[in-house]
């Protein structure tokens, strides 16, 4: 079993200094590859800083990756608005929504496009988002019809595109259900209970996880799966 499967590859992955983002790169420069990271703000050496609420850096962060490396070779979007941030439930429904569509729909868009077609013409590569498998059948609160609504642009986006580049660039999307990011360590016993009678294996999903399907989408081993819309929720208990 080759243990580098993305030896020689270069990696870029945004929000790359949280949960899902940190856990992701990690596994991938385990498994061999170079690994770009990005964070919104200023965490330490070795990231590259931009926020994606502003068009202008994302144009920018797009031509500082080209020029650090000649090929990229997987790009995650794992850049997004903490919704259950203090700071974003005091803001009014519209201004969360424009906020949340300017991270996780607008800059994840644009860059993957830019990217996803540098990839075709180099000859291939692997894009990878993630979505809600709510998106599927909704949940009650304004927090869901937000999310909701930007993880379905997500999921539209990644079919189109998907068609678009192929065959040359694999484009992936893992529905994520009940993930026990820094946001999930700190909530509620209720929700605790929710994530974990959602799920038939009774229990909250980890980033490393996350990290591991990702690293599985990304390497040679997935070449003939179909990667929209896989559903990462340790199984679903009922559909509402």
């Amino acid at each position: 079993m080759d243990h580098s499967p993305l030896r020689h590859r270069t990696a870029v992955i945004t929000g790359a200094s949280g949960g899902i983002g940190a856990a992701t790169a990690t596994a991938l420069e385990q498994a061999g590859a170079t690994v770009i990271r990005h964070a919104c703000r200023t965490t330490g050496e070795g990231f590259l800083n931009a926020d994606f609420e502003s068009p202008a850096a994302v144009d920018r962060f797009f031509d500082t990756i080209i020029e650090r490396t000649p090929k990229i070779d997987v790009f995650v979007n794992a850049a997004g608005v903490d919704l259950m941030s203090p700071t974003m439930k005091a803001l009014p429904f519209e201004n969360r929504l424009r906020r949340l569509m300017e991270v996780d729909v607008f800059a994840a868009c644009r860059l993957s496009k830019r990217i996803g077609e540098r990839m075709k013409t180099d000859g291939g590569g692997t894009l990878v988002f993630f979505s809600w498998d709510g998106v599927a059948y909704g949940w009650t609160g304004e927090t869901a019809q937000l999310y909701g609504t930007a993880k379905g642009a997500v999921l539209g986006f990644c079919r189109s595109l998907a068609e678009t580049l192929a065959p040359e660039v694999r484009v992936r999307c893992l529905s994520l259900g009940w993930i026990r990011t820094r946001w999930g360590v700190k909530a509620s016993d209720e929700f605790q209970r929710l994530g974990a009678d959602d799920s038939l294996l009774r229990r909250w999903g980890e980033p490393s996880e996350v990290a591991d399907a990702v690293l599985y989408l990304v390497s040679p081993q997935s070449a003939f799966v179909d990667g929209i819309d896989i559903r990462l929720n340790g199984g679903k208990r009922a559909v509402k």
